[in-house]
């Protein structure tokens, strides 16, 4: 629900983020209606993954991630939910629903999201060091995220865009609670959506009724006047992806 930006940690990147092509793709189609898209981040600092406004395949051809798209690994640091049980979850959440209601292929698939074949804290530190996005269970973020009740996103390694800009992160990890997962049902979809959502640069309501039809505005902020049990990307939420993806936000 929170996100923060924090000082680079001991990751060190496998490109430079430079020269970016944004490809359109015809596998998949849209309805993205122009009005009451969902906030993100203006001006200099803008949080969202680096990699969204790109598109490849992996060089030499074929099928899997290429380097301007976003892989990412599970881990859990509970026993009460082991990753086995959890990351499938994660991943059919994300990508293996109705196209209409995951973020997989969002702004013409330059979000494009290839779950590692591994867990994150199964793999050495440099092939660890290539993975884009985290999603990290454990029982509690109190400490990171600001209070028991939260989850949060952070990112790391701010890197310049190419158009000069404005500036985006290389690494952001989604820090979510066991006891927000366990059921594994529209609840826990709902947090891993919206946990995602600032990954792709979207932004929590700003005050009492900032309400709109959106998984960032929806009812997890009951106590700012929001009650749309909504738990999936919207139509809205796709509008504002496109447009940071386009640089037009």
């Amino acid at each position: 629900m929170d996100e923060q930006s924090l000082a680079p940690r001991q990751r060190f990147p496998r490109w430079m983020l430079a020269g970016w092509m944004a490809t359109a793709a015809f596998v998949g189609f849209r309805y993205v209606p122009a009005a009451n898209a969902s906030h993100s981040h203006t001006g200099w600092n803008q949080i969202h993954i680096a990699t969204i406004h790109g598109n490849d395949g992996p060089a030499g051809g074929g099928s899997g991630p290429g380097s301007q798209d976003e892989e990412y690994c599970v881990m859990s640091e509970t026993t009460a939910l082991p990753a086995t049980t959890i990351a499938p979850f994660i991943e059919q959440t994300l990508a293996k629903l109705d196209f209409s209601v995951i973020w997989d292929g969002a702004a013409d698939w330059r979000v494009d999201l290839w779950r590692t074949q591994k867990f994150c804290n199964q793999y050495a530190t440099a092939d660890r060091n290539r993975i884009e996005l985290e999603f990290r269970i454990r029982e509690s973020w109190a400490a990171l995220c600001g209070g028991e009740q939260y989850a949060c996103v952070t990112a790391v390694n701010p890197v310049t865009d190419s158009s000069g800009r404005h500036q985006h992160y290389m690494y952001m990890n989604a820090h979510l609670k066991r006891e927000q997962m366990a059921a594994m049902g529209e609840r826990a979809r709902k947090f891993i959506n919206h946990e995602t959502g600032h990954l792709v640069g979207l932004r929590d309501p700003s005050y009492y009724g900032d309400c709109m039809h959106s998984v960032m505005h929806n009812n997890l902020y009951a106590s700012l006047g929001c009650t749309d049990p909504v738990w999936h990307p919207t139509p809205s939420d796709f509008v504002s992806v496109r447009n940071i993806a386009n640089r037009a936000n």
